[in-house]
């Protein structure tokens, strides 16, 4: 471990040095015209002429020096009249007795001397700088506001402040003007007098510049907007900002919710619940998850993506999607980086906030709650200190109706769930001084799942074999499950007038569960059965029991015909018994260096840094089948009990009482001695699933970050280096089918990326902005395809084996973006981005020998050819306030993105092109929403078109998930400013989850889950 990690280093550090002197020799060939001069205050200067114009004394001063002037005749009055009556020595004297008489500021960089209006006499060398810092923020509630604009007045040099609203700000000495702008407030200026090396604080704020809506300001209700618009404004990469305020206008319970809003964002569901997100088109597993900036674990066994519905969306001040990495970023995302940001203390005045909700789940007929709480406050007479803690409870009871198809078999599913979702996060930071800081943040987040699933499958004989039988398989499942995700972080950022550095250490943990996996099957065999598929919505089943004794059941009379229902027909089959603890664990560190400099007149940025994560994963499994091998038949009946849901799939079809999972356990421990265990299952399931698995990642990148005017150019290299070791074992079934030996496996992998990353940035005016962005990208395997956790059966010729030697994913990205923000707080932007990826993954089914045996089907995860994938993505939002009378209340919120891939694979031998998986042709929000004076209410529309799930064997047996449309509808009224009632109502039209296999004709999976709704209160105090 250590010769590796030594080795990395020695790599990264040589990487690290080209870099820097690629960066130096690039500017070398920039400046070779402006070699560093001295200041014009050390050069001796004398002229002739004691009065006349300001060009006629440029030009004198041109012909004697080596410095030139460069100016905006629009914006200077060359024919000035200077005169000089006044003793001088050198330049730097002149230069300052002409600009107080003139009302001009000159400013030297190098051999330039740059002309402007200003009250500055003289800014002197860009060595001779100070800095003015702060914070900004509303003056009209107090909060802070992130993505403020902060720049020097009449240049395009400036800053935007952080989440927290500070800003820092390096200016050259001498007397400067300071701009502060923010969308939907009115712009304020100041003007200071700068020394070198001093650091003046300068807190803003600012006032809100909107219209009033029935003589009720609308502040409070848009902020959010405004928050989310100015940060995208500002940044230097194309993303999309979630604030926690605009979270709150939508009913979002938890992350994925929230982030389904966004353009080009879809979700994966669970149980009608938004889980995994999928960016522009692409799987989960091509999107990487941060918190506060560390990327987090995975808590399930397998794969790397993150279930977004763990965390509470009240849990963060902020949600930040980048769909264009820059060289600071993590290498390993090519649909996108999610950076959830959790809160900080803002003011010295303690705040209170929190929600109360009750609620209700139509199906179940079962309340709901939710409740959090948030305390923040800073402290120290110039508020050096700030704690902030934050928790929240969610309970729900929910459930769904769902019928599935595989083949001829039907299945009916009738879920009931109980799920938790526990957050905690805080904040301490300490302002050692106005230009360091230094902090601990973290946060807890457990999810749990309670999971009853009663099932019944019908199985006919399709070929009326007499080696089969009919079978209707009824099992109930009882499973607990939680989920626990935990990132704590500490560091600090420290600015200076010529450098300025952050760094962070950070540890998360993340953990899956599963204590109690229960499952228990009986098995009836009626003498007639038979499926009907040709209504594809609501297919029929048919059964017969003609023998059976009892047909009558307390007051339930049963014909041959619905015998199905009745619990005595059925005998026990097997029990299955288990736990499972998925563990995955990260520690990373990282620091990262500005360098200011200029280039040409030109304000820039050398940045560098590097980062080390090393990651720990495994999954333990215990598994126990029973049978049962006592002298009586076990019936369903006597054990049956728990819920019966009377209208199942709104009554389309009937289902009976299934076992009670504690009548059943409790008949086993009773009886233990009729109960045997198949121990070939056992070892099978253990041994094929459990593995350990290592991933250490070293990171290191240089980038340069210039403001040519309105053109920003941000540019750079980021080299990573991973090394992933793994044990697990193998299962080998002989040619007789039984069990014959399980192989311990060892080994590992290890790969490269340099990825280099250039932005554009380019500012028609101050409100609109064009962005163009080429980088490169890549998407690490998940854990499951990679470690091979073999099972080989040789008698059935069949088996499942990972790949070692699957490469990672990687990708050139191409954007175009534009961007027009409206001073009602809305925006307009609409682009064009291009994905090409190379080796990307899919499961292959193909024929292989293996241990002499040939035509062995063989079901691998593989690296495909090249894939495209173009798109377009358009976003409108905006409040109405523009229009005349009570319509000025409207607003609106819309975007859409349509995305075409083009995949390359080899299946059955035969190259074929497919779309990526998870790739919708069609994603998009409508939000339509009304405020009149304290009452506000949306309508809220949220569509995915449908997409290639699961690749099959053939493209028969490929599975797709069907386009989803949700309708959501919110209300508010706010009683006052610290207090506000709202209702939310999800899902009102019922949409279900469908999945179909090879063409739409053919489902095989409709579930639905009704509508909720939740009732409560807000308050900030």
């Amino acid at each position: 471990m250590k010769k590796n990690l030594l080795k990395s280093i020695k790599m990264l550090s040589k990487y690290l040095i080209y870099g820097l002197i690629i960066q130096a020799v690039v500017s070398n060939i920039l400046l070779a015209s402006t070699t560093s001069a001295q200041s014009v205050y050390q050069v001796k200067m004398s002229l002739k002429r004691t009065q006349g114009n300001l060009t006629q004394f440029f030009k004198e001063i041109e012909q004697q020096s080596d410095y030139h002037f460069t100016y905006s005749e629009d914006q200077i009055n060359l024919q000035k009249e200077v005169k000089i009556n006044k003793s001088y020595n050198t330049l730097g004297d002149l230069l300052a007795y002409i600009s107080n008489q003139s009302g001009i500021s000159i400013k030297q960089i190098n051999y330039n001397l740059i002309v402007s209006k200003a009250k500055t006499p003289l800014i002197s060398t860009h060595d001779d700088r100070g800095i003015i810092t702060g914070r900004i923020t509303d003056g009209d509630t107090g909060d802070v506001l992130p993505g403020a604009t902060v720049r020097v007045a009449g240049t395009n040099y400036g800053a935007s402040s952080n989440t927290e609203g500070e800003y820092s700000l390096r200016v050259s000495s001498g007397d400067v003007t300071i701009e502060v702008s923010y969308i939907g407030f009115g712009t304020i200026s100041e003007t200071f007098t700068i020394k070198g090396g001093e650091t003046i604080v300068k807190d803003f704020t600012l006032k809100a510049d909107i219209q009033e809506l029935e003589a009720v300001m609308v502040v409070g209700v848009l902020q959010g907007q405004a928050k989310a618009l100015n940060q995208q404004k500002t940044a230097d990469n194309i993303k999309n900002i979630v604030a926690a305020e605009q979270i709150g206008r939508f009913p979002d319970p938890n992350v994925a919710e929230a982030l389904q809003r966004v353009p080009a964002i879809s979700v994966e569901r669970d149980q009608g619940e938004g889980r995994y997100v999928l960016v522009r088109g692409l799987a989960p597993q091509f999107t990487n998850i941060n918190i506060n900036g560390a990327q987090i674990p995975s808590p399930e066994a397998g794969v790397r993506f993150i279930a977004l519905d763990a965390i509470p969306a009240d849990q963060l001040a902020s949600i930040e999607v980048s769909k264009a990495l820059t060289p600071d970023m993590d290498g390993d995302a090519i649909g996108g980086s999610v950076n959830l940001i959790t809160r900080t203390a803002k003011t010295r005045t303690p705040s209170f906030s929190g929600t109360l909700v009750g609620g209700y789940n139509n199906l179940m007929d079962k309340p709901n709650a939710q409740g959090s709480l948030q305390y923040g406050q800073r402290f120290g007479k110039s508020e050096q200190l700030g704690i902030l803690l934050n928790s929240s409870y969610y309970f729900t009871d929910r459930g769904s109706d769902n019928w599935e198809r595989d083949g001829s078999e039907l299945e009916f599913r009738d879920y009931e769930l109980t799920r938790t979702r526990l957050g905690l996060s805080g904040t301490i930071d300490y302002h050692l001084s106005e230009n360091s800081e230094i902090y601990v943040r973290g946060i807890y987040n457990r999810f749990t799942d309670r999971e009853w699933r009663r099932r019944y499958v019908f199985v006919p004989n399709e070929d009326n074999s007499p080696f089969e039988n009919n079978e209707i398989e009824r099992s109930m499942k009882d499973r607990f499950e939680s989920q626990t995700i935990t990132s704590i972080s500490a560091g600090g950022n420290h600015t200076f007038p010529k450098l300025s550095f952050d760094y962070e250490v950070s540890y998360s943990d993340a953990e899956q569960d599963t204590p109690f996996d229960n499952e228990v099957n009986f098995i009836g065999k009626p003498d007639q059965l038979s499926t009907d598929f040709s209504d594809s919505k609501w297919p029929v089943m048919t059964s017969v029991f003609q023998d059976e004794e009892a047909l009558v059941n307390g007051s339930t009379t049963y014909t041959p015909q619905n015998a199905y229902l009745n619990n005595n027909n059925y005998e026990f089959d097997e029990l299955e018994t288990g736990n499972t603890l998925a563990k995955d664990r990260n520690i990373s560190g990282k620091i990262n260096i500005n360098l200011p400099y200029n280039l040409a007149n030109n304000q820039a940025i050398l940045k560098f840094g590097g980062k080390v994560r090393f990651k720990d994963k495994s999954l333990s499994v215990t598994q126990n089948t029973f049978e049962w091998e006592g002298a009586d038949d076990l019936l369903l009946s006597p054990f049956e009990g728990g819920l019966v849901d009377h209208h199942f799939l709104d009554d389309h079809y009937q289902i009976a009482a299934h076992a009670d999972m504690d009548r059943v356990l409790g008949f086993f421990n009773a009886n233990r001695s009729g109960f045997a265990l198949d121990t070939e299952s056992k070892i099978e399931d253990e041994n094929s699933e459990s593995y350990e698995a290592e991933e250490d990642v070293y990171a290191a990148y240089i980038m340069s970050k210039i403001q040519f005017r309105k053109l920003m150019l941000l540019g750079g290299v980021r080299y990573e280096h991973t090394n992933v070791n793994y044990k697990s074992n193998s299962v080998i079934y002989d040619e007789d089918g039984d069990f014959d030996e399980v192989l311990a496996e060892e080994g590992g992998t290890s790969y490269d990326f340099i990825l280099p990353q250039v932005h554009l940035k380019y500012n028609l005016n101050n409100t609109t902005n064009l962005r163009a962005a080429a980088t490169f990208s890549y998407a690490r395997p998940n854990f499951e395809d990679i470690v091979p956790q073999n099972v080989i059966e040789l008698r059935e010729r069949e088996g499942t084996i990972g790949n070692p030697k699957l490469e990672p994913v990687s990708a050139f990205n191409l954007d175009l973006m534009g961007e027009k923000y409206f001073g009602t707080i809305g925006i307009i932007s609409g682009g064009l981005f291009y994905k090409r990826l190379d080796n990307f993954i899919y499961s292959r089914t193909n024929y292989q020998t293996i241990e002499d045996v040939t035509n062995m089907r063989i079901t691998q995860s593989v690296n495909g050819g090249g894939a495209d994938l173009v798109g377009i993505e358009v976003a409108y939002q905006q409040n109405m306030t523009f229009l005349p009378g009570k319509l000025k209340g409207l607003g609106l919120y819309l975007n859409y993105t349509y995305t075409a891939s083009n995949a390359e694979l080899i299946r059955e031998e035969n190259k074929e092109e497919i779309n990526l998986p998870g790739q919708s042709k069609h994603v998009g929000n409508i939000s339509i929403s009304y405020d009149l004076g304290k009452f506000n209410t949306r309508i809220s529309a949220n569509y995915r078109g449908s997409y290639l799930q699961e690749i099959g064997s053939e493209p028969d047996e490929d599975i797709y998930l069907s386009e989803r449309l949700q309708l959501d509808w919110t209300m508010a009224y706010a009683i006052n400013n610290k207090f506000r009632v709202f209702a939310e109502f999800l899902n009102l039209t019922n949409a279900p989850f469908e999945a179909y296999m090879g063409n739409e004709d053919v489902v095989i999976q409709r579930e639905f889950y009704s509508w909720w709704s939740r009732i409560g209160l807000k308050f900030d105090l």
